[in-house]
């Protein structure tokens, strides 16, 4: 037994150690150095969208999304109707893109199904939730007001 617990110690300290490697101070300055020793996680993880699933009210039960591209991003911050725009592009489970799903909504213009699914409240916040991911908010942040 105690063979096992000092293997869990060494293997956790290894673990912090590792993490230690990846993961910064918030207030750490970020030199050429640091950019070219993270290259290769930088890149992985912008190959595959980020995800999270959220919890709806008035479905009661989960959704997931996706982070939006840029393109995604810019295309909706010039329509009337963006905000749903990001949701029907971002949400993937259930697959609002799916012609049965639209058909059985009785859809003409396939983003209705937006409306009819999701309360008027939601689908602003489910928007935000999108951005959030792909880092549109909350990414930056004054370092004086990381401090305070």
């Amino acid at each position: 037994m105690n063979r096992n617990k000092a293997a869990l110690v060494v293997a956790f300290l290894f673990y912090l150690k590792r993490k230690e490697d990846f993961v910064m101070n918030k207030n750490t300055k970020i030199t050429l150095q640091e950019l070219i020793r993270r290259k290769e996680q930088m890149l992985e993880s912008k190959k595959t969208p980020k995800t999270a699933e959220l919890f709806i009210k008035s479905l009661d039960g989960t959704i997931t999304i996706e982070s939006p591209t840029a393109a995604l991003a810019r295309d909706a911050q010039e329509m009337d109707n963006g905000d749903a725009y990001v949701v029907y592009s971002c949400v993937t489970e259930p697959c609002l893109k799916s012609k049965e799903l639209q058909t059985e909504f009785g859809c003409v213009d396939p983003m209705e199904i937006v409306d009819m699914i999701f309360d008027p409240g939601e689908i602003p916040q489910i928007a935000m939730e999108c951005l959030k991911l792909a880092g549109y908010v909350d990414g930056v942040k004054v370092v004086n007001d990381i401090k305070n």
